[in-house]
């Protein structure tokens, strides 16, 4: 009898070791792969190409010549400024010089004048007096004495200059001056005058397109006329010559633009008119947020177009036509996670996690906002210290992922209640 319950007792626990062997083996698996749960956030983003229309006025020339530009490109103006000379008569250049040689030789003679005045001053210097002179210098340079160091150069260097075989040896200083007048004068009456009726930006930058898309008349674009065309660029201060009917020059009115976006019907769905929208615009590798106002959106069969005005980093597109932007309907925050470890079980979209003890357990998510690649998650209803946030799904309450969860990217590959390492 007390064999045959010992060998009864060996059975039993011969076969709770094999369950347990049995249960191990099917409950454990290898390493799979995880990422850790963190705060995030991520935008729903309706792509769009834009066109920035400008308070724009072009200038053109009335003439052909030379023309002397006197602000740089982007810099601000104020009305009645003297942007530019265009210098009709064809010997202009010519003429420009000859002013300048006139002036050195008026200079030339005057400083000879001085000399001639001043008994104590050399034609040359004795080799004791230039190192007299290199010491001057010296002290000078030490002393921080510009004005005494120009000086003494100047008086070396006159008695060092040649105007001999100069065609105006034979003038004195008041027939130089003569002439020099009325060359200033010949070539002032042939330039024609170039003014910014109003205050604004220069920019010498054309597109051919200032005429298509008017300021004025911006809430009237369609999407038939904002199809965009061809940019006919053009650079006029790149060149020191210029042709009659020729574009000179821009003045942009205000800091204040607008841009029309083309979106389909379908997305344009999401905007409303007098509705601010947070739209980033991208030109030349490069990207600025601002927060536009849309004035109006104009409807067409199967595209829309919505008249976007902004007032902020004008400075950075004055000079831009056409550009690609993102307009930002919603900002999802909450716990970002990999798409790729959502999974539904039993009816509920969730995802596995590895607990601290290694075992793989289903939590259901609430989601807020995704992509291909990023979920965003509802962070859950607050309950107590102790436990997890909730969040409810049919009138029921289910407890949800927390940040730091080690989330399982690859669901279909465990179940709840595994073992894993």
């Amino acid at each position: 009898m007390w064999k045959k319950n010992f060998g009864l007792k060996n059975f039993f626990f011969s076969f709770v070791i094999v369950c347990i062997v049995i249960y191990i083996f099917q409950n454990y698996k290898g390493s799979v792969e995880t990422i850790v749960s963190e705060k995030g956030s991520l935008e729903d983003i309706i792509n769009a190409k834009g066109i920035i229309i400008k308070d724009e006025e072009v200038y053109s020339s009335s003439t052909s010549g030379d023309i002397t530009y006197y602000y740089k490109d982007g810099e601000k103006v104020k009305k009645g400024t003297l942007i530019a000379d265009v210098h009709t008569n064809s010997n202009s250049s010519q003429i420009k010089n000859q002013i300048e040689e006139i002036q050195l030789a008026i200079d030339y003679k005057i400083n000879n004048e001085k000399l001639d005045q001043n008994k104590n001053v050399k034609t040359s210097l004795t080799n004791e007096e230039t190192l007299e002179f290199q010491d001057i210098l010296q002290a000078s340079i030490l002393n921080g004495n510009l004005d005494e160091i120009y000086d003494e150069i100047r008086q070396v260097n006159i008695n060092s200059i040649s105007l001999s075989n100069s065609k105006y040896d034979s003038y004195d200083i008041e027939e130089l001056k003569s002439i020099l007048d009325n060359l200033t004068k010949s070539l002032s009456t042939n330039n024609i005058h170039c003014y910014s009726q109003s205050s604004g930006i220069v920019t010498y930058k054309t597109d051919g397109l200032e005429d298509l898309y008017k300021y004025e008349s911006v809430m009237d674009l369609t999407p038939s006329n904002v199809i965009q065309k061809d940019l006919i660029e053009l650079d006029s201060s790149l060149s020191n010559e210029v042709t009659s009917g020729e574009k000179l020059y821009k003045i942009i009115r205000n800091f204040n633009y607008y841009i029309a976006a083309t979106v389909n019907n379908e997305y344009a769905k999401n905007f409303e008119a007098n509705k601010y929208i947070k739209t980033r615009i991208k030109y030349d590798g490069s990207a600025n947020e601002a927060w536009g106002y849309i004035k109006k959106i104009n409807y067409g069969s199967e595209q829309s177009v919505l008249i976007i005005y902004f007032d902020d980093y004008f400075y950075k597109v004055y000079d831009k036509r056409y550009v690609d932007l993102e307009l930002i309907i919603d900002v999802h925050e909450g716990i970002k996670i990999n798409s790729k470890a959502l999974i539904e079980k039993d009816g509920l979209k969730g995802v596995y996690i590895k607990d601290a003890s290694n075992i793989v357990k289903f939590f259901p998510v609430e989601i807020l906002g995704q992509d291909k690649d990023v979920s965003i998650i509802y962070i859950g209803n607050y309950v107590s210290e102790d436990r997890r946030r909730v969040i409810n799904i049919s009138e029921n309450s289910y407890d949800t992922i927390k940040i730091f969860d080690k989330i399982i990217i690859e669901p279909e590959k465990v179940y709840e209640g595994q073992i894993i390492e």
